[in-house]
């Protein structure tokens, strides 16, 4: 894997996710490909919106790539999740590389979906091979839908909320489905009623709350204030939480671990509390880390919502300096 760029590879972390622990991450698509164009989304604008599945990084070479990163780890990871720069479900070869990964590792294997493909049934087929399924739902009402998600052209929350019973029906393992809450879009009475009751009508096993925690695509987009997510999730009519920040454990040496750090970075920006979990560093060996990559142009810091976060960059010249801030925000 060393030989390949950070745009290239189909493997990430593992790091730390607030829902499944440490989490080694595959990558089925290009960035960024999906079906929706998410006004919150971490990752940026989507560059190609579509809903035709298609097959995008070779599934093969993909394996391969797992193969190798876990052959470096001293342990498996807790899970390996599908997840990254789109909607993994737009990958035809879904199916297949969930069997292969299963020969691969012990790791629980987990999909994190935005559930716009499942009334398909053969999507269905192939998600019921992982151990951990994350679909999402913000939005029930048509309107609210396409002002918060954006979606392709054909795609609708009713015919996504039958996909999701249909396939809770067919999947033995565990539903998680998160409901990502932004203020002033979808945290109306009557969006959280209509939400309440999809929820009841999918029956996962538990309902997370979520709402933006790192920069997004749209400036302007806001979070909820935590106690009123607590309120939320403490009204839905079965068990639901708010996610919590994750906690890791150390990774490699300290050049792979800087390398892990920018790559975790360029795909989700986090901040210096996110990283020093990942790392298993203490804060002060954290904030000389990121101090060095500042300086060698390897991240860059992004402000939200009273925080400073940190995003992967590749450096165009060894030791050049991050004219920003050169201390760094994590103080």
């Amino acid at each position: 894997m060393s030989g390949l760029r950070p745009r290239d590879q189909a493997v990430f972390g593992p790091v730390p996710s607030r829902r499944l622990g440490l989490s080694l991450g595959v990558d089925l698509l290009w960035p960024k490909t999906c079906t929706l164009d998410c006004l919150y989304c971490e990752l940026g604008p989507t560059t190609v919106l579509t809903a035709r599945r298609g097959r995008f990084r070779d599934a093969q070479a993909v394996l391969a790539e797992v193969r190798a990163r876990l052959a470096e780890l001293a342990a498996p990871p807790d899970f390996i999740t599908l997840a990254g720069s789109g909607e993994p479900t737009l990958h035809l070869d879904l199916g297949l590389v969930l069997a292969g990964l299963r020969e691969l590792s012990p790791a629980r294997l987990a999909v994190l979906t935005n559930a716009t493909l499942v009334s398909d049934a053969q999507v269905r087929a192939e998600l019921c091979l992982a151990d951990v399924l994350v679909p999402s739902l913000d939005a029930v009402s048509p309107r609210v839908f396409r002002r918060l998600n954006r979606p392709a052209p054909g795609l609708d929350p009713a015919a996504m909320i039958e996909g999701l019973v249909a396939l809770r029906r067919q999947f033995s393992g565990q539903m998680w489905l998160e409901i990502l809450l932004v203020a002033g879009l979808n945290d109306s009475d009557e969006e959280l009623a209509a939400l309440k009751a999809a929820a009841r009508t999918i029956a996962p096993d538990k309902v997370q709350i979520n709402t933006v925690v790192r920069p997004p695509a749209v400036a302007g987009i806001r979070p909820l204030e935590h106690g009123r997510l607590q309120e939320i999730a403490a009204s839905f009519p079965l068990p639901a939480e708010v996610i919590a920040p994750p906690r890791g454990q150390a990774q490699g040496d300290r050049g792979v671990l800087a390398a892990q750090v920018v790559e975790m970075t360029r795909r989700r920006p986090c901040t210096c509390e996110d990283i020093e979990a990942m790392s298993g560093l203490g804060p002060q060996e954290t904030r000389r880390l990121l101090r060095e990559l500042l300086a060698q142009g390897r991240l860059r810091e992004e402000p939200f919502d009273r925080q400073v976060f940190y995003r992967g960059v590749e450096a165009t010249a060894p030791g050049a300096p991050d004219p920003s801030t050169p201390n760094g925000g994590c103080k």
